[in-house]
């Protein structure tokens, strides 16, 4: 740790509150079953306090997090991409105000004279209209034609949301398009860039796109997140498409060294990353509270990022006194409201009680659904189980008959709710939350695996009901010849 007399005119109770962040980790960790965390204080002077907490992986307690243990930031990533957008337009290679499609003449939704509308500043606040479900997780490519193909094609159906300039839609296309026009505009792949650009000249030595290709960083924490309630190991695969808005590598000394950046203007040894105008441009925030990929308020600027693995915070005063950031090996909301916690005991704030029944450890959706699954499982379980006592009983047979209008009307009601339902777990649910298939959403992999659960239970039951409407007939025992209570003509 620095010697304190150079931060106390920025900290004040400095020891006491390093013992509260230390006592907020510890207490949150233990609560929420959260591997691993490491956090770094920052003012513009450099580290004030920074330290590791927990694991790298729950299967080996012995690998222990310090402050160089890396983490996938997320979309934490992003607040990288914009630096380099601005660096470009002090070069004076593009304009934020340029439209997108001067740099990318293939750039098009279904609806042409809006989308070319959107300017870069509207992919780096998040204006442009573009739906939130968009991204490009599912591009595996590394080469840029390919890519870009594959984005014009997701686009060419696309509506947009809004005018552009008019609403706050997140979505991390807008990013994956910024990452595309830096190659453009610079010429060079994207992580050459960043990494002569950025992190060489921040001395963020250990910070850069390590996993789309699957490249072992030593020192690296393993993802977990749960599974039912259960805290797992998750392995993240992302793709080169990703890199400027969810790829990067990082661990909180590296950031510290960037947030020092930010707190001193774009100062940095040799000069300036960034000019201190552009900084203000970058914190200058819309209508909707947005800079450009930094969530902007009266008391601080913020930015998070989410994996299914991985949480990142990185929160900076509003006056550039200090900054934090906070990183954690596990998917769950307590570690972005962690977070916040430790900026509010270094500004001198009580932190809020974080219990464990505000952040339950099964997604509510997914216990939604799993009571659906129940429902139906038990009616399943009501029409087969007392179907097959009767058959063995002899009171039912099977024989087929041809069904009335009653029983016809009620076969095609449980046909079109089956389909119905089918259609909305194989075909809309993907499509609203920007998957190509139920089977590569995992962000949430209870809701994931509980909609196929119920997607298996439910076709079960329609089938099972069907069968019994259409076969399954009851014996008419006043019948001298034993058989089934079929269709009789009057006398």
């Amino acid at each position: 740790m620095p010697k304190q007399d150079k931060v106390y005119a920025t900290i004040d109770d400095l020891n006491e509150k390093i013992k509260q962040i230390k006592d907020e980790i510890e207490n949150n960790m233990k609560r929420h079953d959260i591997p691993g965390m490491a956090f770094a204080l920052v003012d513009s002077n450099g580290i004030i306090y920074s330290k590791g907490f927990g694991i790298l992986d729950i299967r080996d307690d012995t690998l222990l997090i310090d402050e160089n243990t890396n983490f996938n930031l997320g979309s934490l990533s992003k607040v990288f991409t914009t630096i380099a957008i601005m660096q470009l337009q002090e070069k004076g290679l593009l304009s934020i105000e340029d439209p997108v499609v001067d740099h990318l003449p293939w750039f098009k939704t279904r609806e042409p004279s809006m989308s070319n509308q959107i300017k870069i500043k509207h992919l780096l606040n998040h204006s442009s209209g573009l739906p939130g479900r968009l991204n490009v997780h599912e591009i595996k490519s590394v080469e840029k034609q390919e890519i870009i193909n594959e984005i014009s094609d997701k686009l060419h159906d696309v509506i947009l949301v809004a005018q552009p300039g008019d609403t706050f839609e997140y979505t991390n296309m807008n990013t994956d398009l910024l990452q595309i026009i830096l190659e453009e505009v610079s010429g060079e792949p994207f992580i050459k860039f960043m990494d002569k650009n950025i992190f060489k000249p921040l001395g963020m030595n250990r910070t850069g796109y390590f996993t789309f290709d699957d490249y072992h960083l030593s020192n690296t924490a393993e993802g977990h997140r749960y599974r039912w309630g259960t805290i797992k190991p998750y392995k993240e695969e992302l793709v080169y498409a990703t890199s400027g808005s969810a790829g990067l590598s990082s661990n909180v000394t590296d950031l510290a060294k960037f947030i020092m950046c930010i707190l001193n203007g774009g100062k940095i040894p040799t000069g300036y990353l960034i000019s201190s105008t552009s900084i203000n441009e970058m914190f200058q925030a819309n209508k909707y509270g947005l800079g450009y990929n930094w969530y902007v308020y009266p008391h601080n600027m913020y930015m998070e990022g989410g994996l299914p693995g991985f949480t990142s915070t990185m929160v900076l005063s509003s006056d550039k006194s200090f900054g934090i950031v906070l990183l954690s090996n596990s998917k769950q909301n307590i570690t972005y409201h962690s977070g916040f916690n430790l900026f509010r005991i270094v500004e001198g704030k009580t932190p809020k009680t974080l219990l464990s029944t505000d952040f339950p450890k099964v997604n509510t959706v997914a216990k939604i659904i799993l009571g659906f699954t129940i429902i139906v499982s038990i009616l399943l379980i009501y029409v087969v189980g007392p179907t097959f006592y009767h058959l063995s009983k002899g009171r039912l047979t099977v024989a087929f008959v041809k069904p009335s209008f009653g029983k016809c009307s009620i076969i095609t009601f449980l046909l079109v709710l089956y389909l119905g339902v089918i259609y909305y777990i194989y075909v809309l649910f993907p499509f609203y939350v920007g998957v190509p298939s139920i089977f590569n959403f995992n962000k949430e992999p209870d809701v994931t695996t509980g909609l196929i659960i119920l997607s298996i239970i439910h076709s079960l039951f329609s089938l099972a009901l069907c069968l019994k409407i259409l076969i399954i007939q009851k014996i008419d025992r006043s019948n001298s010849l034993g058989q089934f209570n079929g269709p009789t003509k009057k006398a």
